[in-house]
């Protein structure tokens, strides 16, 4: 096995575990909250943080740190890169605790703007809006520390991985989602039928609050361990303006904050088209469909893009064009490889996935999440390319290329969330994954015009295949399911099964036999 297929299993397995135990959480949380205006209150004050944390700097670091400090190790050596580095770590730690205080400070109004298109939906209780805005920004003050706690821990993802250490930030995870899952099951025996109105200024809504930051807390001191072994006590608290890697990430990120902005402008849009629309839960069925969609690009995808980012940031920083179109390719052939199938199946399958997960096994009517999910699902490839599409221009850094990207992926959610989902939830997060895929093929375009011949592999026999085989399992499992008549309980359960189990097999018919022995050896021996 080589490197960098050993890179990859370790962290699809610790990902795949993590992502386990986040979907066990969202379970958790749909029990015990459901799709109750509390639900939706907790969700939208658990996605400002992030969102903020994004904002200031998130993106930043996410998209120019890791490629900046390779390019200063190469260029500079490791004692004088490590001056480098232990400024922009310095500049960072300041950034987030000032973003974490105005968090705290601001949340009323925050919160207010994340609620302005209430007034789409006449139906609702006056009271217990008001209330539920009160609960929101009580959730967000205890939720504001998640900024700086998100920003501790991108941090030393980025450090660990610049040592080709990928296990424990890929493991880490699961110890916060098992604080959070614990809370939520101590929130439910405190509170078995909580309402908004009902836990409204409690110490049982404060400690639920403050739970689930400390969990990231405790995510972060299980990365203790790997960071003081990574030969990283060069890093210090140093501030120096001056330096060519804090003028570097300046430089690149003054383009991530734009693509940052115009990513939380669609996002607050979006959020805020939800809320207003009404219904049971509009904004947690959205967070729900979105966390089950992101379940395979984050096991699959994300996995094969962090293995391979330090090598295609050290291949074009080399010159080697060659072998870095190649390194892209194989991580998009990889990705949608495993991505497509899931998507098709998913298509077929999420209302009953999302009863059987979401609404205690009652299939019996259609539910907003399965059909948020559905339509997601359609935009997963779109999405994955995408994707890959950015991080080979974060390596390149093409900053202009990239916010272009972004900014047209954006307004397209933006036009399309108008003009369609003002009073339908599906309709709605359609808008994002049409944009998703309008965006994938511009930045084949683009990637096209900076020399790198990503877009060749959509020409090869292997993407056919991938989908004839992807269309037969989907129609199969839906034939499989059509069958069988129960929509509830263990009877949906086996039935979802069964279906599942014939697509996937129909799957790896279909693909089998439609591959030539020789491109399904590559496949297998590992070309990625």
């Amino acid at each position: 096995m080589s490197t960098l297929q050993r890179r990859v299993v370790t962290l699809a397995s610790g990902t795949m575990i993590s992502r386990v135990s986040g979907l066990v959480r969202t379970l958790v949380l749909a029990y015990v909250l459901g799709f109750t205006p509390l639900a939706d209150g907790f969700n939208l004050a658990n996605t400002i943080p992030n969102s903020l944390y994004d904002l200031v700097i998130g993106g930043v670091i996410g998209a120019t740190f890791l490629s900046v400090f390779v390019q200063r190790i190469t260029l500079d050596g490791e004692r004088k890169a490590w001056r480098s580095i232990s400024s922009v770590v310095t500049l960072t730690l300041i950034v987030l605790a000032a973003a974490t205080l105005l968090t705290w400070i601001f949340a009323p109004y925050i919160v207010d703007a994340m609620t302005a298109f209430n007034h789409l939906d006449p139906h609702r209780d006056a009271v217990v809006l008001q209330n539920q805005r009160e609960v929101a920004t009580t959730f967000l003050r205890w939720f504001a520390p998640q900024v700086f706690l998100y920003g501790i821990l991108s941090l030393s993802g980025v450090l660990l991985q610049i040592r080709n250490k990928f296990g424990a930030v890929s493991y880490a995870p699961i110890v916060n989602n098992v604080v959070a899952i614990a809370v939520l099951i101590w929130f439910h025996i405190a509170v078995p039928s909580p309402t908004v109105t009902s836990v409204l200024g409690t110490r049982e809504l404060t400690l639920l609050a403050l739970g689930t930051t400390l969990g990231l807390l405790a995510q972060f001191f299980v990365l203790v361990p790997s960071l003081t072994s990574s030969r990283l006590g060069r890093v210090r608290l140093r501030l120096d303006m001056r330096d060519e890697a804090v003028r570097g990430v300046l430089r690149l990120g003054g383009w991530t904050i734009l693509v940052v902005i115009v990513n939380q402008v669609a996002l607050y849009f979006v959020l805020a088209l939800a809320f207003g629309v009404g219904g049971s839960g509009p904004v947690s069925a959205y967070t729900y469909g979105w966390a089950f969609m992101q379940m395979p690009f984050a096991v699959v995808v994300a996995s094969v893009l962090q293995a391979v980012n330090t090598d295609l940031i050290a291949l074009y920083t080399s010159d080697d064009r060659h072998g870095y179109s190649e390194r892209l390719m194989d991580a998009m052939r990889t990705s949608l490889t495993i991505v497509v199938p899931i998507a098709a199946l998913m298509v077929i399958l999420a209302q009953p996935i999302v009863a059987l997960l979401l609404n205690h096994g009652d299939g019996s009517v259609k539910l907003e999440a399965g059909v948020g999910l559905a339509v997601l699902a359609t935009g997963l490839p779109g999405y994955t390319v995408f994707q890959v599409i950015i991080r080979g221009l974060q390596a390149q850094q093409r900053g202009v290329d990239i916010f272009g990207l972004y900014a047209f992926q954006n307004l397209g959610t933006v036009i399309l969330a108008a003009t369609m989902g003002r009073h339908s939830l599906g309709a709605l997060i359609s808008a994002i994954s049409i944009s998703y895929t309008l965006a994938a093929v511009a930045g084949l375009g683009i990637m096209h015009y900076r020399q790198t011949s990503v877009g060749a592999m959509f020409l090869e026999p292997h993407l056919r295949r991938l989908l004839l085989a992807s269309v037969a399992s989907a129609l199969t499992a839906a034939v499989a399911y059509s069958f069988m008549g129960s929509t509830a309980g263990v009877g949906l359960a086996v039935r979802t099964g069964i279906a599942t189990a014939t697509g996937l097999l129909a799957f790896l018919f279909f693909f089998r036999h439609a591959l030539r022995k020789s491109d399904f050896g590559a496949l297998v021996r590992g070309k990625v």
